[in-house]
Order: structure tokens, then C-alpha cells, then sequence
């Protein structure tokens, strides 16, 4: 079978969230299963092919959009024997300092996916695999345009709080027929929704965790499109998204200070006791490591982290903060750097080094996410014997387990959090229970393997339903 996946994103090349680790980690494992996988993305400014060998694959593509033809140029690198990288170049679009947040961002992506829809008629897949909004035209183009053999469409909801909702005009730039333009097709009051394209065209349609499929059915997590999805639950499932085992395993981390597995737990603390030495905090085997790796936004959480501060302060705990995002929660953070040196490390970056050591280093692993759609985070840390605590939304309470694979809490709010931190205290405590929920948690198989067999089960029933 061949797969044309499109992501604004990938990882090793860029990443920004967790839909670069799917795209760079789904395409390898369906491979394995026998597809042969076509990686769709960008050719941003900050991708390096130094390590590559590039091929030119189209230099001029001709792409039709509504006020006229541009050009991309298509360069091809191939990163195994049966998933190839296709990036589409425009220096207008793409040569630019970061990946999004900017203004046109709405018509760079619609250039995108109307480039990637032309490549995928040169290519003939049997599956065309969009993700989020910047690729949820696809879909639309495949419904109006589409002149080849038969192909089916899955559209894969990572995160459907970001819709790219823009003015008409731009609608008018994406080429798609005016009959589109209404509620029944992209239109949102008034307004062009792109990801609406993804959800009304496309022959299935999936989410990163089978209760988050549930929950954007629901006005509270349904972001003004729940009735849509309700009408479309007949072809809506949730597939839980998996890690990356080759970069995530403390057998063969390299950023390790020590490699370790279940059956070596005592070296855990070798690399907790190195990660408190890098950011100058004094080892004690008796205090616990709380962190928080990720992005410094309502979404993940970090308003009730913070409010829980004061409090969690009075406990005997260290608290290890890693991320980005909002300047006022930079600002409040460091603010409690300053009043909690001995105790509190604030890294506000990126860092993928120094995440690999809080993996390993850590004790616990907070994810008080508001909405949570899958979350990789808890995954990771169980792998490394971090157990993680976590508010029971999305994929996180498909994934944790109260008392079993880490501690849950439901009530969004500060109390609640540190009630579920409480308890993870007490099991700190008591460390033949915690090496127990250690060792469990380290066995999980969070790997791709089972979530690439029901994609390619998903793509086959598409393909079912076309014939049909």
C-alpha cells in the first residue's frame, strides 16, 4: 500500500509538539508493515540536509490556487528503504525565522497543501494521511479535483482547538469551489474554517486517543465543531499514538549519565542524583523530583502548577520546570526561582538534552493538562520508571491507570492536583510499592507497533468503503 503522509511538521527535521514525534515515528512503523510511505512537510529555513542526499525531484511543480499559479520546487530524500521525505520549497512561505504564528500562516498552509495535493497526483498513493489544519484542505481537493485512480482519505485531529479560521478571501486563495463555501462544507460563520475541510471531505477521520475521539463529540472539548463531529461519528475513532522507542529507552539513551531497565532500577539514581548536580540543586535520597517538561500554556496546565506552588513549596520535594511560552508565566516562574533557589529549577527552553535527563532523572512527571488529545509525555516517563501524575482528560487517562501506572486527578484545580502529588509522596515513601509501580510502568508497551496495525487496518477500510 502507499501512504502519502502530509504533516506540517516532522520530527527529527523540525519540531514544535507532539505531531512532529507522530510523523516522524508512524511513517517508519508503517513501513515495517509493508506500506511504502511518502513524508509530506514544508522545506522550512531550519531544516538541515546536510546529512542527506537530496534529489530534485520536481524543480518548478505548478500549483493552481484562486488568484493565480505559483511554484514550488520538490527536493526527495529517502530516510529508509520504504519511506521517502518530500519537501516543498517556497521562500516566500517558508524561509523564515520560526514555523508558525504569523499572519498569513492561513495562506502558506493553503500553498502547502494545494503544492502537496499536486505531488500526490504525480506519486498515485492508495491513502492520502493529512494531519491538523495546515493539511485539512487535502481532503477538499481530493473531492473536487481529484482526476487519477480511485485514493482514500484519513484526516487525523492531533489538536482541534487550532481550526485555521481565516477571512473569506482566503477561502477564494485556496481554489476551492464556491459550493464549498457553506455550513455544510467550510464555512463557519461567515468565516473560512480550514479544518472543516479535513472533517466533511475526508472518508475517515481519527484522533490521537480513543476518549478524546469521545470528548470533541461534547460541546465542553468540541471547540464550535462537536455537532459536525457528531454527525460524522459513524467514521471517527480514536488510535492512541505511541513513542518513538529508538529515541526514547534508557537502555540506549545516550544522554544518559547511566543506562538502565527494569531490572536495574538502582541506577535510576545515579542519573537522578547527575540531573540535580547540572541545575544546582543538592542530591537527598529522601526528597522526591517533581517535573514538568513541555509547553508554558492554560492548555497543559501550568495555571494551576502554579498556583499549587506555594503549597507544594512547603512539602520536602524538588520541582523541575522545562519549557517555554507565555511571558507572563516566564515572568511568575522566575519569580519563584528567585524566592525558592534551593528547591525549584526554572529552564525556560528548549532543550532535548536536558528533557532525556529529567526522564531519566525524575521521580514523578506532572501532566495537569486541561485537554489533554493523546499526550506523549506520560508514555515517555513511564518508560524511564517516572511515574507519572496527571489529570484524567484524553489520551491520559487512556494511558494512566490510578495507583497502577502513576496517580490521577479529574477536578481542574489546584487542590485537586496536589491531593494526586500527596499520594505520589506517600508511595515515594514507601520504595518496595514505588520500585513495584516502577517496574510495571517500564513494561508497558507504548511502542508504534500496535497503533501501526490499526492505522493500517483504518486505511484498508477506506479503501473497503471506496470500492463500495
Amino acid at each position: 500500500m502507499k501512504v502519502f503522509f502530509v504533516a506540517s511538521e516532522v520530527n527529527p527535521f523540525v519540531k514544535v509538539g507532539g505531531l512532529a514525534d507522530v510523523a516522524g515515528a508512524l511513517p517508519k512503523a508503517l513501513a515495517s508493515l509493508g506500506c511504502e510511505v511518502y513524508v509530506v512537510m514544508p522545506m522550512y529555513r531550519q531544516v538541515s540536509l546536510d546529512s542527506y542526499d537530496v534529489t530534485e525531484f520536481v524543480k518548478d511543480l505548478d500549483v493552481p490556487l484562486g488568484y493565480g499559479n505559483e511554484t514550488a520546487s520538490i527536493k526527495r530524500i529517502s530516510l529508509s528503504d520504504n519511506v521517502s521525505l518530500y519537501l516543498v520549497d517556497n521562500g516566500a512561505y517558508f524561509q523564515r525565522e520560526t514555523l508558525y504564528n504569523f499572519p498569513d500562516d492561513p495562506r502558506r498552509f493553503i500553498f502547502f497543501s494545494r503544492a502537496s495535493f499536486e505531488l500526490a497526483k504525480i506519486l498515485g498513493p492508495d491513502i492520502i494521511h493529512c494531519n491538523d489544519w495546515h493539511t485539512a484542505l487535502l481532503p477538499g481537493y481530493v473531492k473536487y479535483f481529484w482526476d487519477r485512480r480511485q485514493v482514500g482519505t484519513l484526516f487525523s485531529i492531533h489538536n482541534l482547538a487550532y481550526q485555521g479560521l481565516c477571512d473569506r478571501d482566503m477561502f477564494i486563495y485556496s481554489g476551492l469551489p464556491d459550493i464549498a463555501f457553506n455550513p455544510e462544507g467550510v464555512e463557519f460563520y461567515g468565516k473560512f474554517n480550514i479544518m472543516k475541510s479535513g472533517i466533511v471531505y475526508s472518508d475517515m477521520i481519527n484522533t490521537v486517543s480513543p476518549t478524546y475521539a469521545e470528548e470533541i463529540k461534547t460541546p465542553e472539548f468540541g471547540c464550535g465543531l462537536d455537532g459536525l463531529l457528531r454527525s460524522r461519528a459513524d467514521v471517527l475513532v480514536g488510535i492512541l499514538n505511541g513513542i518513538d522507542e529508538e529515541e526514547f529507552n534508557p537502555q540506549i539513551d545516550r544522554y544518559l549519565l547511566v543506562r538502565f531497565s527494569s531490572d536495574s532500577l538502582e541506577k535510576k539514581e545515579e542519573n537522578k542524583k547527575f540531573l540535580l548536580g547540572e541545575l544546582g540543586l543538592v542530591y537527598d535520597e529522601n526528597v522526591p523530583v517533581i517535573s514538568f517538561i513541555g509547553r508554558l500554556w492554560d492548555q497543559k496546565g501550568i495555571d494551576i502548577i502554579i498556583q499549587a506552588i506555594p503549597e507544594l513549596m512547603s512539602r520536602d520535594v524538588y520541582l523541575i520546570i522545562l519549557g517555554t511560552g507565555s511571558e507572563y508565566y516566564h515572568q511568575v516562574l522566575n519569580q519563584f526561582k528567585e524566592q525558592y533557589p534551593d528547591k525549584i529549577s526554572i529552564n525556560l527552553k528548549f532543550d532535548n538534552r536536558l528533557a532525556h535527563l529529567i526522564y531519566g532523572g525524575s521521580d514523578f512527571l506532572l501532566m495537569p493538562s486541561r485537554f489533554e488529545p493523546c499526550g506523549l509525555g506520560q508514555m515517555i516517563a513511564m518508560k524511564y520508571g517516572t511515574i507519572p501524575v496527571v489529570r484524567g482528560v484524553g489520551g491520559l487517562k487512556d494511558t494512566v491507570k490510578e495507583n497502577e501506572t502513576g496517580f490521577v486527578f479529574f477536578d481542574y484545580t489546584y487542590n485537586a492536583l496536589l491531593e494526586s502529588i500527596d499520594r505520589a509522596i506517600n508511595l515515594y515513601n514507601d520504595k518496595d510499592r514505588l520500585n513495584i509501580m516502577r517496574k510495571r510502568i517500564m513494561l508497558e508497551d507504548h511502542s508504534w507497533n500496535n497503533s501501526a496495525k490499526i492505522y493500517l487496518d483504518t486505511y484498508n477500510k477506506i479503501l473497503e468503503l471506496k470500492k463500495r
